[in-house]
């Protein structure tokens, strides 16, 4: 009960915030966040302020990934240097068929075979020789 309780109350808190003036919303600024705002408009403050309510209710963004977030490195982007942990499963479609690769202590794990490197999965997988990295896509053109 309580935490439906909790879930409404910041429904309701969500749904009032479209009600509140700037100067009130200046106001709220200052209680989530403990400052004055920057010289934002009502609309991204409105934005702002609906999400620190969700954060401050659900914990917000995990240590991890906010470190990734303000890394300045893109974690979609392919890395040449990007290393492979032991556990990491690589997909790749392959003329509309899904190709999934487990990372071993030493080597690699596809439809059940062991290859000593992703090259030779490519080259099992498209019947050319590719270079593995490129192939899976973890370095650039």
């Amino acid at each position: 009960m309580k935490k439906t309780e909790d879930h409404n109350a910041v429904q309701r808190q969500l749904l009032a915030l479209s009600q509140l003036s700037r100067r009130e919303l200046v106001e709220k600024w200052k209680d989530l966040f403990g400052r004055t705002p920057p010289n934002y408009g009502a609309l991204f403050m409105r934005k702002r302020l609906a999400w620190r309510i969700q954060e401050l209710f659900c914990g917000g963004i995990p240590d991890a990934l906010r470190r990734v977030l303000t890394s300045g490195d893109d974690p979609l982007k392919p890395q040449s240097k990007r290393k492979l942990r032991p556990g990491t499963v690589l997909i790749r479609i392959w003329h509309g068929a899904r190709h999934e690769v487990t990372v071993l202590q030493r080597g690699f794990e596809y439809q059940g075979q062991v290859y000593r490197s992703l090259s030779g999965i490519a080259q099992e997988i498209t019947g050319a020789h590719w270079n593995g990295r490129r192939f899976f896509q973890l370095s650039e053109k």
